[in-house]
């Protein structure tokens, strides 16, 4: 198991986790129940890409939102890959008395997966359209080089916005960001988005590997995401041994934030015969 530390603050408790090699990965508790799910955010998002699903699950459930690598209250080690972010979460997970539950969204699903795959002591595991690559689409790094060249001109903003446009937001939907809780965070950590595209699209398409995952899987599925994320989510659910696919009505890649009470009420029919 993992080193552990935790530091309670007034209302929440901050836990710090040693990665494989080294590196500090943060968690919070933010609310308390008798079952204990991790969450992973994706992208340029701190944990707290979460929380407003998170509070929902009050009194069911203790969540944790993790800081990913070179985020927030973690550290980082170079060089980065995403094998070093799955046993990131391996520890994470890993360092609980019991199993746990992990819930990732987008490229944090990716981390989830792998992380189930590498023997992570899971009860239940829950994926938000993981951008796998599959026939006929693989990540653009096209868009990660244009997003590095404008990051490396002082117009971060510029490239947190192209990367929402790869990832199907609407021009509407991102104005609409802007003024929202998080836009500012992501904005700082837009810098940490381009090498994890690019560590994606050299994925494999092959989801053979998957079927080793024995937890049960629940995959959400925004009716109106881009056709790529759907397809990689219904692969996905067709790989692993024991999955259920939930529909998110409306929704697109961005329900976590826009509709938390459908993700809500999803993981706690999920889990509820397995907390």
């Amino acid at each position: 198991m993992s080193a552990v530390q935790n530091h309670k603050t007034t209302s929440t408790e901050l836990r710090r986790v040693t990665s494989a090699d080294g590196t500090s990965i943060a968690l919070e508790r933010v609310t308390d129940g008798p079952a204990v799910l991790v969450t992973v955010p994706g992208g340029p998002n701190g944990r707290r890409a979460w929380m407003a699903v998170a509070a929902l699950l009050e009194g069911t459930h203790a969540c944790w939102l993790m800081d990913r690598r070179g985020k927030g209250d973690s550290g980082d080690t170079a060089p980065y890959s995403l094998e070093r972010e799955y046993e990131d979460v391996v520890a994470a997970a890993n360092s609980f008395d019991a199993p746990v539950a992990v819930a990732g969204h987008s490229t944090g699903a990716v981390c989830a997966l792998g992380a189930a795959a590498r023997g992570a002591q899971l009860s239940g595991l829950i994926l938000y359209e993981p951008p796998w690559p599959h026939e006929g689409w693989h990540p653009p790094t096209a868009h990660a080089d244009e997003m590095d060249e404008l990051i490396t001109a002082g117009h971060a903003e510029r490239a947190l916005e192209r990367g929402l446009l790869m990832v199907g937001l609407t021009p509407a939907a991102i104005q609409a960001m802007r003024g929202g809780p998080g836009w500012a965070e992501r904005v700082a950590l837009v810098h940490t988005w381009p090498r994890e595209i690019r560590e994606v699209a050299l994925l494999s398409p092959d989801l053979s590997p998957m079927r080793r995952i024995v937890a049960p899987a629940l995959l959400l599925d925004g009716e109106a995401s881009p056709a790529h994320h759907r397809r990689a989510t219904a692969a996905i659910a067709a790989a692993l041994p024991t999955s259920t696919v939930t529909d998110l009505p409306g929704q697109g890649h961005t329900a976590l934030q826009l509709a938390p009470q459908l993700v809500a009420d999803a993981i706690r029919l999920f889990l509820a015969p397995v907390t």
